[in-house]
């Protein structure tokens, strides 16, 4: 089963921004400044951020670039504009292959976007490596249900398993957008992966919001994106969507292949960043964020931690 691209946009906005960017060309005086492209989201302009402060540590000059639409930073890194950007897989797929049927395999989901970009558009994606799980990278900023620490203690780790308490409770409540919950291409075709009723009870609730109604006990399961951060605060846990149901939304960053042919050393410099951020990590950054903390702060603290991993030293 695929998801179809207007589920995606119901619940990613990012996936399904239209309109040209807008962000400053970067200047070249006294040596390059690359240009990382940001799109309108805290969780992207984040990215972005702890990619600068890699570069930055490694001696390159850096500056991020926002641009209002996901559509526009890429197009700016099409056109030259921005000479990297982080970037998803599952957007990649909707936007630039224009295929409705993104891929739940991280892997499937990257190798097919990275062919295409490398081929048609001199764009290179770096690839992570591919473990399992949320403590493992890459992030995946797929779609999840969430539930309750206590109900993933209780041994609620895959969406099989939650069907399975669904049907041995029928009367437990989902929390799920209201769009997605009545649509025949949204939350019934899920239930019906899952091989659970489909007149299941739902509360209409927005992404953000899902994961609250989940810590308030309004309930059982809440749909949102894996890396939310109101959800890795309240300690709501995403499941394994162990059917495949959702697409991957694997991030990666996206380098210009003239400018990594001209500058060689960016692979390296951004190595801790392909091969130390995780699901869980970029979920409790954005929790961090969410609590009030400003993005830049995160960020650079963010970049610290994967450096102090990856052996390099932070203070340079």
């Amino acid at each position: 089963m695929r998801t179809p691209a207007l589920m995606l946009c119901v619940l990613l906005a990012t996936a399904c921004a239209v309109g040209e960017g807008a962000g400053a060309e970067p200047e070249e005086g006294g040596g390059t400044v690359l240009g990382v492209g940001a799109g309108p989201d805290p969780e992207s302009t984040l990215l972005a951020e702890i990619l600068a402060g890699h570069l930055v540590a490694e001696g390159f000059d850096a500056e991020v670039v926002a641009f209002p639409t996901a559509q526009g930073a890429r197009r700016a890194i099409e056109e030259g504009r921005v000479d990297l950007r982080p970037a998803y897989t599952g957007e990649a797929w909707l936007q630039v292959l224009g295929r409705a049927d993104p891929p739940s395999s991280a892997e499937a989901s990257f190798s097919a976007v990275r062919e295409h970009d490398e081929e048609h558009e001199g764009i290179v994606w770096l690839a992570p490596p591919f473990g399992d799980g949320v403590a493992e990278p890459p992030a995946d900023a797929t779609f999840a249900f969430v539930v309750s620490p206590a109900l993933h203690e209780s041994g609620v780790e895959s969406v099989s398993q939650l069907a399975t308490r669904l049907s041995e409770e029928p009367e437990s409540v989902l929390c799920v957008d209201h769009d997605f919950a009545t649509r025949n291409d949204g939350l019934p075709a899920v239930l019906s992966a899952y091989s659970v009723r489909s007149d299941q009870p739902v509360l209409a609730a927005a992404p953000q919001d899902a994961a609250a109604g989940v810590a308030a006990g309004d309930c059982v399961a809440g749909l949102t994106v894996a890396t939310d951060g109101a959800a890795w605060s309240l300690g709501a846990w995403p499941l394994v969507d162990d059917l495949g149901v959702f697409p991957a939304f694997v991030v990666a960053p996206q380098v210009r292949a003239e400018v990594l042919d001209e500058h060689p050393r960016i692979r390296a410099a951004l190595e801790p960043f392909v091969e130390g951020v995780t699901t869980r990590r970029l979920g409790g950054w954005n929790a961090r964020i969410l609590a009030g903390e400003p993005i830049g702060e995160v960020a650079a603290d963010a970049a610290d931690e994967l450096r102090r991993e990856a052996g390099r030293d932070t203070a340079g």
